[in-house]
C-alpha cells in the first residue's frame, strides 16, 4: 500500500531530501482523520490535511499545473523534480458545483513556489457544512523512498515544511 511510504524518521540512505512547503497555515492532521474514505485510506497516495482558517492555497513548489478540477475544489501539480500531488480544499465538495471556488491558474501554467493557486469563500463553505481543511496528497509516491511528516502541530503556510520527500 502506498501509505507505507510515510516515515517516522529519515531513511538510512537516500540521494536527496526535499522539503515541501505547506500550501496554507493551520493545524496538521493525518489523512486518516478525514471522513472522505478515498483520502483517509490513502487511495490518492500519502499526504496530510491542514485545518485552516485561510481561504487561499499557494503552490508548495515550483512546477506546472497538470489539472484543475473546480467541481472538486482541487488542483493537480507537478514539480520541477517530478513530484505529482493534489491540493484540495474541503471534503464532499462535489455537490457544490465549484461555487465560490476562484481558480487563479489553468492547466499547463508554470508556477513558482508561493504562487496563488485558488481561493475559496471559507465562510460560505462552512455554511454548506464543509470544514476548512486543505488536503495535500502525493500521487506518485511509489517513486519515492518515503515522506517524513512535519513534527509541528501547526504550520505557517509557505514558511514551514508540511513534509520532506526522500529520493
Amino acid at each position: 500500500m502506498i501509505t507505507d511510504k510515510l516515515l517516522v524518521e529519515a531513511p538510512d540512505s537516500f540521494q536527496r531530501a526535499i522539503p515541501i512547503a505547506a500550501p496554507v497555515s493551520g493545524k496538521c492532521a493525518s489523512l486518516s482523520t478525514l471522513s472522505d474514505p478515498l483520502f483517509a485510506k490513502g487511495a490518492w497516495g500519502p499526504g496530510f490535511a491542514i485545518q485552516t482558517s485561510e481561504s487561499k492555497a499557494r503552490a508548495p513548489f515550483e512546477g506546472t499545473i497538470l489539472a484543475v478540477d473546480p467541481l472538486n475544489y482541487a488542483i493537480t501539480l507537478k514539480s520541477t523534480f517530478g513530484l505529482k500531488c493534489i491540493v484540495k480544499f474541503g471534503e464532499q465538495t462535489n455537490g457544490l458545483l465549484g461555487e465560490k471556488f476562484q481558480c487563479e491558474v489553468k492547466q499547463g501554467d508554470k508556477i513558482k513556489k508561493g504562487s496563488l493557486l485558488f481561493s475559496v469563500n471559507s465562510a460560505w463553505l462552512k455554511q454548506q457544512g464543509v470544514a476548512n481543511i486543505c488536503i495535500m496528497s502525493v500521487l506518485n509516491a511509489q517513486a519515492l523512498k518515503g515522506l517524513l511528516p512535519t513534527q509541528q502541530k501547526y504550520v505557517d503556510g509557505m514558511q514551514d515544511s508540511l513534509f520532506t520527500l526522500f529520493l
